[in-house]
């Protein structure tokens, strides 16, 4: 019951301060003003948040909160192409995703990138690189989508992806074919 209610309250603040990223920038927004529009207490703010300079905190409890729900109701999806459903998931939130970036909390999306991305710990050190690799790659993707305005559906990137990755990877195959015999031809030097 208890972590219910903490996750109702951190929820109703989310929400709070995400009411008024619309209406101002982050950085103009004290914690008084979160508390007032929530309905929550000064006192359960600074326990549940620490104080304003966790106020980011919130932003990527509403985002995992969000990929949970998403997750959730998405089980077989989510198998099937983790990368796609975590786009479609960015999308439903594509407000709060984009508000985040307009206020430059480019490091607090990052970490709920890291995060959501996350899994278990890697077995093994390449394994931790490929994960590495696909939480700041994915970062990059929702920045651009964020710089072209959300303009590309979810499958549209992903298609966009798709066709991308699967040219450099037949460049990256072509570049690692060793030279017949050690020598190459004219045409392939």
């Amino acid at each position: 019951m208890k972590k219910n209610q903490t996750a109702f309250l951190k929820l109703c603040l989310a929400d709070a301060l995400v009411s008024l990223m619309k209406e101002r920038p982050y950085a103009e927004i004290d914690v008084s003003e979160v508390c007032g529009r929530s309905g929550v207490g000064r006192t359960t703010f600074y326990r549940l948040c620490g104080g304003k300079g966790c106020m980011d905190a919130l932003l990527l409890f509403k985002l995992e909160y969000e990929w949970e729900r998403y997750a959730l109701s998405h089980g077989e999806e989510l198998c099937s192409d983790f990368g796609c459903s975590l786009l479609r998931c960015v999308y439903d939130s594509r407000e709060l995703v984009r508000l985040m970036y307009e206020n430059g909390l480019e490091d607090a999306l990052r970490r709920a990138f890291e995060r959501l991305t996350a899994g278990a710990e890697p077995p093994d050190r390449e394994s931790g690189y490929l994960a590495s690799f696909f939480a700041y790659g994915f970062f990059g993707v929702i920045c651009r989508w964020i710089q072209n305005g959300f303009d590309e559906t979810p499958e549209q990137v992903c298609a966009c992806l798709s066709s991308a990755l699967g040219g450099v990877c037949q460049k990256l195959r072509a570049a690692h074919v060793p030279a017949r015999n050690g020598i190459q031809s004219e045409r392939e030097a």
